[in-house]
């Protein structure tokens, strides 16, 4: 798939034969998606479409540096090996000064050795791997999660909810083999049980493992997907069809950011009743200007409210823009020392990027992602009309888990 460039103009120059005269007064940023499969092809397109909503309101307030700016967003598929020639694109041929983008850890893990290659800041937007931050690399930056970071909050939920018994189902990926590391690790004292599988991204039928879990004597009080993509959502669909859960007895937590996504009413039905997610971000939380105008924004390009993933895709277009405004220039290096000094009030909160390095995946991680766990409770629901579980301060209900 060819590249989708997104140009906040009244007309195309190129099209006009000024391209070069366009090309010198257009300062180039770059992005990844997963746009088509095997990649989580709404979360790719949540993420194009926040990095839309910033463009076009950077040139609308006369662009960066008397320039204007110009969005080139690359496919990956998902695929690590996609990822990388993206990559490469963008930072050669294209010649951005930096990328933003991508929701797949496996993708992100992949092109840093391209981002310290070229010495070109890439901000992370919804891969949430250790690895990714983890390096240390001074040209790695990340607006989203950690896995030891979201799921020790969750975990938090999972041990004040009372869960006993708890199956992970996660795809054999970084990000997959964190969820169940971090899960382990912060329930491990107390007492629960804990059962995980793991299976290839690519599967599609997860029947054996479910009625495995439908059999088991006694039988999880709680299961996590732990997978991307369509695949979480064929999940989600297979377990309420085969009776396991969500249920009164089974509750299901999927962890990939495609439960927040249209696409997961349009696979999982009424079955997505009573199914808990974790976004990283949630319109109007913090309710704030800016937030305010990005949805409004969003819903009248859209005609859908945005979620967390869009919100990562505005933010990370974003602060790569304060950062060149900082420098004062679209020097690559320049522009990373810039962000290191990045204080940005963002969509969900104020954007910063420690150089903590203990533990290493701290390394330039925005530390204050909000997190929830939310929970559907009626069909078609946006991620914003959920009910709020976690945290206690910003809950919506009483109840720790609300059953369909």
């Amino acid at each position: 798939m060819k590249p989708m460039r997104v140009l906040a103009t009244a007309t195309l120059l190129a099209l006009s034969g000024l391209h070069q005269a366009a090309a010198e007064d257009t300062i180039k940023i770059g992005g990844l998606a997963p746009l088509s499969p095997p990649g989580g092809v709404q979360s790719g397109e949540s993420l194009r479409d926040g990095m839309t909503i910033a463009v076009e309101e950077i040139n609308a307030n006369g662009g960066l540096l008397g320039k204007k700016v110009e969005v080139i967003v690359e496919d990956t598929s998902g695929v690590p090996e996609k990822g990388i020639a993206a990559f490469e694109r963008l930072a050669s041929k294209e010649g951005v000064v930096a990328i933003t983008g991508e929701a797949h850890s496996a993708v992100c893990t992949a092109v840093l050795p391209s981002a310290q290659k070229h010495d070109v800041a890439f901000v992370a937007s919804e891969c949430w791997s250790d690895a990714v931050t983890a390096a240390k690399l001074p040209q790695v930056f990340r607006i989203t999660v950690a896995n030891s970071l979201v799921y020790s909050v969750a975990a938090d939920w999972v041990k004040e909810a009372g869960f006993k018994n708890i199956a992970i189902i996660a795809e054999n990926s970084d990000w997959g083999f964190g969820v169940i590391d971090v899960f382990t690790k912060n329930l491990e004292s107390t007492g629960a049980k804990i059962t995980s599988f793991t299976a290839e991204r690519t599967v599609s039928d997860f029947t054996p493992q479910l009625l495995q879990l439908k059999r088991a004597d006694p039988k999880p009080d709680l299961i996590v997907a732990g997978f991307t993509g369509s695949n979480l959502l064929l999940m989600l669909r297979q377990a309420a069809d085969l009776g396991v859960a969500p249920g009164k007895d089974t509750a299901i937590f999927a962890a990939g950011s495609d439960a927040l996504e249209p696409e997961f009413w349009n696979v999982v039905g009424d079955g997505g009743v009573g199914v808990l997610a974790n976004p990283a971000g949630l319109p109007g939380k913090p309710d704030t200007e800016i937030s305010r105008a990005f949805t409004k924004a969003f819903e009248a390009k859209f005609d859908r409210p945005p979620n967390a993933v869009a919100m990562e895709g505005y933010d990370g277009l974003m602060v790569v823009a304060e950062a060149i405004k900082k420098a004062g220039s679209t020097d690559r290096v320049a522009i990373q020392e810039a962000m290191r000094k990045v204080e940005w009030d963002g969509t969900r909160g104020k954007i910063n990027f420690p150089q903590t390095t203990d533990p290493a995946w701290k390394f330039q991680q925005w530390p204050e992602v909000p997190i929830f766990v939310i929970q559907y409770t009626k069909p078609n629901q946006p991620p914003a009309d959920a009910a709020i579980l976690w945290p206690r301060a910003q809950a919506t209900v009483d109840s720790m888990l609300l059953h369909p």
